[in-house]
C-alpha cells in the first residue's frame, strides 16, 4: 500500500462509530463488552480478523502454501468466511462475512461480494482500510516475514513451530486463561492517578483505557526523568528535554 491510511484519533479516543462504506460500519467494544464475549475469545477473533500471512504461516504451509506467496486480502476472505456473525457482531454489527462469496475478476483481482444483496462488496482498497483501522483500533500490528530460499524457510516454520508449543504447553500448565487485559486493569486500578473506578471500566471503550495506560506510563517516566535530572544522575546534554519532561505529548506521533 503506497499511501498511508490516517485515522481520526480523537473520534477513536471517543468510540465513535467508523462508517467504512454506506454498508459497513465497525464499532469500538467497551471494557465491558468485551468481558461479556469473553476476553480470550475476543482476542482469538481479533487475531484473526488482522492477520496477515507471516502470522499465518505455520498453518499455511502445513496446507502446502508457501506464506510468501499468499495475498493478503485472499487470506482474509478465506479466514473471515469462517467467523459466523454472532461472533464479529461485537465489531461489525449485523454483517455477516459468511454470506461473502470471494471472485476473481477479469483483471485477476479478488472481490468479496455479499451474495443476498449485492451491493456489499469488499475489494482489496476497502480490506486495507477495514484491518487497519482494526489494526489502529485494537492495538494489533502483526510482522512480516519474507524469506526467498527453502532453508529460511523452514528455519523460521521450526521457530514458529516450537514457539506455539511451549505456548500450548504453558497454557496446559496454567489454571487461568490468560489476560492481556487484567495485569493493565489491575495495575491501572492500583495507580493514584488513574480516575476510573473498577465499576465505571466497563463503560470504557477499549482505545480510552489503552490511551489511560499509555498515558499514565509517560506520566510515571517524565516524573523518574525528572527525579534523576534533580539528583544529578542524568546528562541532560544527550536529552530533548522539551520532548521527553512534556507528559502531555503526541504519544502517537
Amino acid at each position: 500500500m503506497s499511501e498511508v491510511l490516517k485515522y481520526d484519533m480523537l473520534k477513536l479516543y471517543f468510540g465513535e462509530n467508523y462508517y467504512l462504506t454506506d454498508e459497513i460500519t465497525i464499532y469500538q467494544p467497551t471494557i465491558g463488552q468485551i468481558i461479556d464475549y469473553g476476553e480470550t475469545e475476543f482476542w482469538e477473533m481479533a487475531y484473526t480478523l488482522t492477520a496477515n500471512p507471516t502470522s499465518m504461516k505455520l498453518p499455511l504451509w502445513k496446507s502446502g502454501i508457501d506464506w510468501n506467496d499468499m495475498d493478503e486480502f485472499m487470506l482474509f476472505s478465506i479466514l473471515v468466511n469462517s467467523i459466523p456473525s454472532d461472533k464479529t457482531n461485537i465489531l461489525f454489527g449485523d454483517l455477516d462475512f459468511t454470506k461473502f462469496k470471494t471472485i476473481t475478476r477479469d483483471d485477476k483481482s479478488i472481490v468479496m461480494i455479499y451474495m443476498p444483496n449485492p451491493i456489499i462488496q469488499i475489494d482489496k482498497k476497502i480490506y486495507l482500510e477495514l484491518v487497519g483501522y482494526l489494526r489502529v483500533m485494537l492495538n494489533i500490528h502483526p510482522k512480516v516475514q519474507k524469506a526467498k530460499n527453502k532453508f529460511t524457510k523452514e528455519l523460521l516454520i521450526e521457530e514458529e513451530r516450537k514457539k506455539i508449543e511451549i505456548e500450548k504447553k504453558t497454557k496446559k500448565e496454567n489454571h487461568l486463561k490468560s489476560s492481556i487485559l487484567f495485569p493493565l486493569i489491575s495495575a491501572a486500578l492500583n495507580h493514584p492517578g488513574f480516575k476510573y473506578k473498577k465499576n465505571e471500566l466497563k463503560e470504557v471503550g477499549i482505545v480510552e483505557f489503552m490511551d489511560s495506560i499509555n498515558r499514565l506510563t509517560v506520566y510515571e517516566e517524565v516524573t523518574s526523568l525528572m527525579t534523576g535530572i534533580y539528583m544529578g544522575m542524568i546528562d541532560t546534554k544527550k536529552i530533548n528535554l522539551n520532548k521527553e519532561l512534556n507528559w502531555v505529548r503526541d504519544i502517537y506521533d
